[in-house]
């Protein structure tokens, strides 16, 4: 008795966003070791590591965030990408501890971290004893005929999703409903200097030998498309600028 036997499919060639820094996602902040751990948690199998190169090789055509929505297309083997659905929407299991996240927040440090893109603990801490999950989404759904699911277009996009939290881990709250900024204080206007004459450069900004220190710092560009990562493309240009930077300096 012979095996069916199922034709190699074999993605087509996209120019879509394109992950940046999924090798080293597990040695980022606390919040990308979680998103992973999701990831790896929804049991996909073989699934993950093709994800994990569809979002790689640009595969994921577009995306777009709308409050706990995001949708996004993937291109695949078809002529025509999936339609792919997330939903983040979480509900409280645990309706006496509701209001967790709020009592949180209010706590001047933790939407004082958020805004310098750090995620503290204790909203994860929060989520949980309201029953509630910081990190997985709450529904997803694909366009795709794969009867395994979540599939891999799914999981594309949930990585390139995890790169712009472990950038911007603020996303989280907004994902899941959370007005973070609503405990912020209102923001005062700043006038503008009248000049720069009494600027100077420092020539401690040179002391790194990173040629583009706050560029790594400030880590991936978020959703970019480039074959290159734009980290290195940037590095060369302030190599090439750098010396006479420090002339001036």
């Amino acid at each position: 008795m012979s095996s069916k036997k199922y034709p190699l499919r074999i993605a087509r060639s996209a120019h879509g966003i394109r992950a940046q820094d999924l090798r080293t996602l597990v040695k980022k902040a606390w919040w990308a070791r979680r998103w992973i751990a999701m990831l790896e948690g929804m049991r996909l199998g073989p699934r993950l590591g093709r994800g994990r190169q569809y979002a790689i090789s640009g595969q994921v055509v577009d995306l777009c965030i709308e409050g706990s929505q995001v949708v996004a297309h993937v291109l695949g083997a078809r002529p025509e990408p999936y339609l792919v659905k997330l939903d983040f929407t979480a509900s409280c299991a645990n309706a006496e501890a509701e209001g967790s996240v709020e009592e949180t927040l209010r706590d001047p440090l933790v939407p004082a971290r958020l805004l310098t893109d750090d995620l503290p603990l204790e909203i994860e801490e929060a989520c949980a004893w309201e029953g509630r999950s910081l990190f997985a989404p709450g529904k997803t759904w694909c366009s795709c005929p794969d009867w395994h699911k979540p599939c891999k277009h799914v999981a594309a996009v949930l990585f390139i999703l995890g790169e712009e939290i472990t950038r911007k881990p603020s996303l989280l709250l907004d994902l899941k409903g959370i007005d973070w900024e609503a405990v912020l204080p209102p923001d005062e206007p700043v006038a503008p200097p009248e000049d720069f004459s009494g600027l100077r450069l420092s020539s401690s900004a040179f002391a790194s030998d990173d040629p583009a220190p706050l560029v790594t710092r400030l880590g991936p560009v978020p959703f970019w498309r480039g074959t290159r990562k734009c980290v290195d493309s940037l590095e060369k240009i302030y190599r090439r600028v750098r010396p006479v930077a420090e002339r001036f300096a």
